[in-house]
């Protein structure tokens, strides 16, 4: 199956996995791929500047340790996901969770997430 982390997921992962439900991490550890939205490295630069998080490393070394250590890729946001974004209900006013859950509909994906509301959404989730 293929999954896509979201931004917490991502971080998450990153420091261990300690948030990450029992189910999360076992879909984790079997998936054939493994992604996130490239919006996520905007997500984490800002969360690190504003003091919200510490991560381990700079983004962009916290995000390549990840590639290396689990095989996840980058999803770039593309025209199409980016109208699709747009065009989502507005359950959700997170504009990176609406890119989220945009590039996981228009990919097939399956989303690791412990935001509750992404399954307001027409997108597979495991909490």
């Amino acid at each position: 199956m293929r999954y896509l982390l979201d931004t917490c997921a991502l971080i998450w992962l990153g420091m261990g996995g300690g948030d990450l439900s029992a189910e999360a991490k076992r879909r984790i550890s079997v998936a054939a791929s493994l992604c996130y939205s490239s919006i996520s490295a905007w997500e984490l630069t800002r969360l690190q500047k504003e003091g919200k998080i510490t991560l381990p490393a700079a983004p962009e070394d916290f995000l390549a340790d990840l590639s290396n250590e689990y095989g996840i890729t980058a999803i770039p946001p593309t025209d199409d996901i980016m109208i699709r974004t747009a065009r989502l209900p507005d359950h959700h006013k997170d504009p990176a969770d609406r890119i989220i859950i945009a590039t996981a509909l228009i990919h097939d994906l399956t989303v690791i997430t412990g935001d509750r509301k992404f399954r307001q959404y027409d997108v597979r989730v495991v909490a």
